[in-house]
């Protein structure tokens, strides 16, 4: 069962459902049995709640800075006892050094206006994720071709059947409400923070999805 925010996701995110199997897969092929998952910006569950039986060991931490998300995320979950739920951004998350296997961060971190915050948010992270763990995050991105990669974007929205001025103000909450950076920046942005290794895994009009690992 999807929530609205999940299903209006898939509206407006280029092969969202891809992208979230794509992430389950690089798990597997990465860190094969995880102990503990944090994802971070959770919304209400989804990727979670896909990756329960995927992971039958694995404890799963949804955070999110919504209670309502947090609060819709417990329900659709069930009473599922391997789930633990913070309601707080990353960069205020406080979970020990080194304790985390794996760390999902989808769509939230663009979020972040000024780009030191955004800095304290993946350096966060890093700290908790345990040497070998990996960090998964996808976010809307910059393009140099920015006028035609909008245009696609818009077309896929409607298409998807969405109103064209709904697709319109996406494109204008850009830089006020959401705040991206180009595909090499977003790289050196994960390095700076400690990342020895990042690459590209995932790349459409709007958005781009990048593995690192520690």
């Amino acid at each position: 069962m999807q929530s609205d925010l999940e299903r209006g996701m898939a509206k407006r995110i280029v092969g969202y459902e891809e992208l979230t199997d794509k992430v389950s897969d690089l798990i597997s092929e990465n860190v094969p049995d995880p102990h503990i998952w944090l994802d971070t910006g959770c919304g209400t569950g989804g990727l979670i709640r896909n990756n329960l039986s995927k992971f039958p060991k694995a404890q799963f931490v949804l955070a999110d800075p919504s209670s309502d998300n947090i609060a819709i995320a417990k329900e659709l979950m069930h009473g599922e006892q391997r789930c633990l739920y913070v309601t707080n951004p990353t960069d205020a998350l406080n979970f020990g050094d080194s304790t985390l296997d794996v760390i999902t961060a989808m769509f939230c971190h663009h979020y972040y206006e000024d780009i030191e915050d955004k800095k304290k948010a993946i350096t966060n992270c890093f700290r908790m994720l345990k040497k070998g763990g990996i960090f998964i995050t996808a976010e809307h991105v910059r393009h140099d071709d920015q006028e035609e990669s909008d245009k696609e974007w818009i077309s896929f929205m409607t298409g998807a059947g969405l109103p064209k001025e709904f697709a319109e103000e996406m494109i204008m909450r850009r830089d006020r409400e959401y705040f991206p950076l180009t595909e090499s920046a977003n790289i050196e942005l994960l390095k700076v923070c400690g990342f020895s290794d990042a690459k590209v895994f995932w790349s459409t009009c709007s958005d781009i999805g990048i593995i690192a690992f520690k």
